[in-house]
């Protein structure tokens, strides 16, 4: 009998074609019979044959020694991060913890295999692979664990995408390695490890090469954009991984949903033009952003230090409103800004990620919408480095620290992670001076012309802290001086590192408040002053620096208004950035009908019953509970 040659064929084939029968029937009907046999043809498509006969291998064809060595390191991996530095999975552990929901856990557990049977075939390539692709594996695991370790032992977290953004969209000037300025010795522990198991292989004959590579790249990338896309949805942000898997989680968030390369040139929203809008509006604006300035660090809000006593001898004055402690949209500066001057609420930012409620209009259009003139003082960049570029078309005046000092300015993060003795710098202005030089320039705008819009994005206190002040304006001692900017006070000096912060806000606020009005009885021309900080400061609650983390502290920020002597404005209304945010769109007279989002409460007109819980976003965005 002929078969065709392209069928497969399940039939029992030999010198007859049988029937179905049982095997007694069958001899007794056909006694010559050879019993029949259930084969596949072997004349199909030498493809199809190829694909059929491949052998599917979890383990890539690895032997039972590479493979255990790759899982070997693959565990001590997880383990000594989890000693070390205290990172990884935990921040999955702990969301899965939070629900109930036995879908999210699957989905939760599921990723979370697929991201560790990942990393174990990349360490088994770079176990078994060429020498040129070995160098390959061992120094992307390298620059990950060394930038990685550092970054978490200093913000208690890896990185992510938004981290990417604002080191490298941040300014012109800054460069790359302003994210590399942690540095944490205990890296070259796996990286040494890994060298350790992977340099026997130079003996064997390799098993892979560019084709492994390939796959390996592949089935990275394919997993990492595909992660960041549904992180925000599935996990609330909150997957975690090894180090390695930061790095690539970190660089897909960037390119997929942050990089214009990928997702495309993004652009504000129009504000339109009232009718009837004044050629000249018939007040002035300040609104001043401080920088790390910790709400409940002041004296007017009952800090147990003088840390602001002309503020306090103000208030008794009644001469300033004091909204007490507010909360900032977040706790890193650009994030914080972009938010701001968006009047993003925390609902917006955690479904519209920090990317995109950069296409919310801008306080600056708004202005502009209205006729003021807008001006942006900023005691700490050379240029305009948060919003979005375009946001300069709606700027009349930029001030940076090359206008207020030189274009030759030097900081510290622009030469490497030293902290320098601000005593013996070459620039003109020392950064104790740079805010009261603002705060002249602003009084003579306000003090001279109405129709004014003014940001200042102050120098402030951000940390080194004693870099803030003169050595002869300490008054809490001892004081810290850090050496590195990734230092972290043992448990025992951090009340001199608080002295030191203490120190900066004493010196800086009353001095900056005193030079930007000499009398705030009567402000000329109608001029409205609002302050807040951009966030708090952790002042290493956790172990841990700065600001970029999700303890409360580095949520608390102050809220004063200066010039609305004898206004009806309830204080005790709980207020965030939002609020203020809202608050300018009130003084500009801007109609609420022609509003493009159903922003946040103005506090002109808000009373204390109409405060509600608060809640922050800390970086990469998810909503924490502030109230």
């Amino acid at each position: 009998m002929s078969i065709r040659r392209d069928v497969i064929t399940l039939f029992p084939v030999g010198r007859y074609t049988a029937p179905a029968f049982s095997s007694r029937k069958r001899a007794s009907v056909f006694p010559h019979a050879p019993p029949p046999k259930f084969v596949l043809c072997t004349e199909m498509s030498p493809t199809f044959t190829r694909i059929l006969n491949h052998k599917i291998s979890l383990v890539f064809g690895a032997d039972h020694a590479t493979w255990l060595r790759a899982a070997a390191f693959l565990l001590f991996l997880f383990a000594f991060e989890a000693i070390h530095i205290g990172s990884g999975f935990r921040p999955l552990f702990e969301y899965v913890q939070e629900k109930y929901d036995p879908v999210e856990i699957i989905l939760a557990v599921a990723y979370g295999a697929v991201a560790i049977y990942l990393f174990f075939i990349l360490v088994l390539a770079a176990i078994a692979s060429e020498r040129k692709y070995q160098a390959i594996y061992i120094a992307v695991t390298a620059l990950a664990v060394v930038l990685e370790y550092g970054y978490s032992k200093a913000t208690g977290r890896f990185t992510n995408g938004l981290d990417v953004q604002s080191a490298i969209s941040a300014t012109q000037d800054q460069r790359v390695d302003a994210m590399m300025s942690f540095v944490d010795i205990g890296a070259l522990i796996p990286i040494g490890v890994l060298l350790l198991i992977c340099w026997p292989s130079g003996s064997e004959k390799a098993r892979y090469g560019f084709r492994m590579f390939a796959k390996v790249v592949l089935i990275n990338v394919i997993f990492y954009l595909h992660l960041a896309n549904v992180n925000p949805a599935f996990f609330d942000r909150q997957f975690g991984d090894n180090s390695v898997g930061a790095l690539f989680l970190t660089s897909a968030e960037y390119l997929y949903l942050a990089s214009p390369i990928v997702t495309g040139p993004k652009h504000r929203q129009l504000v339109e033009v009232p009718a009837d809008v004044p050629a000249r509006p018939q007040n002035n604006i300040v609104m001043v952003f401080d920088e790390s300035v910790r709400g409940d660090h002041l004296s007017l809000n009952d800090y147990e230090r003088s840390t602001t006593p002309y503020l306090v001898d103000l208030k008794k004055k009644g001469l300033l409103l004091n909204m007490g402690i507010a909360v900032s949209a977040s706790t890193m500066s650009h994030l914080s800004y972009d938010a701001f001057i968006s009047g993003a609420t925390p609902d917006e930012i955690s479904s519209l990620g920090f990317s995109g409620i950069n296409e919310l209009p801008s306080i600056f259009q708004y202005a502009k919408a209205m006729n003021y003139t807008t001006s942006y003082f900023d005691g700490q960049m050379k240029g305009y480095w948060g919003g979005l570029p375009e946001d300069i078309n709606y700027i009349d005046r930029t001030v940076t620290t090359k206008d207020l000092d030189s274009p030759d300015r030097v900081e510290d993060w622009e030469i490497d992670s030293r902290v320098s003795d601000e005593d013996q710098t070459t620039n003109q202005l020392k950064i104790w001076e740079i805010d009261r030089k603002i705060a002249k320039q602003v009084n003579e705008i306000f003090s001279h012309s109405i129709g004014n819009f003014v940001f200042i994005y102050k120098r402030g206190v951000h940390f080194p802290y004693e870099k803030n002040y003169p050595k002869t304006a300490e008054s809490w001692q001892p004081v810290y001086h850090l050496k590195e900017w990734n230092e972290i006070p043992s448990e025992d000096e951090r009340a001199a590192a608080i002295n030191s912060y203490d120190n900066a806000i004493r010196f800086n606020l009353d001095a900056f408040f005193k030079s930007l009005a000499p009398d705030y009885q009567q402000l000329p021309n109608n001029t409205v002053i609002l302050y807040t900080s951009d966030h708090g400061e952790s002042l290493y609650a956790n172990g841990k620096a700065g600001h970029g983390g999700k303890t409360r502290g580095e949520a608390t920020v102050p809220f004063l208004l200066f010039g609305m002597n004898g206004s009806n404005v309830d204080t005790t209304f709980k207020a965030t950035h939002a609020n203020m945010f809202t608050t300018i769109l009130d003084l500009m007279n801007y109609p609420v009908a022609l509003r493009k989002v159903p922003y946040a409460r103005s506090v002109l007109g808000a009373r204390g019953s109409d405060s509600e819980n608060r809640v922050f976003n800390p970086p990469p965005g998810e909503k924490v509970r502030f109230d």
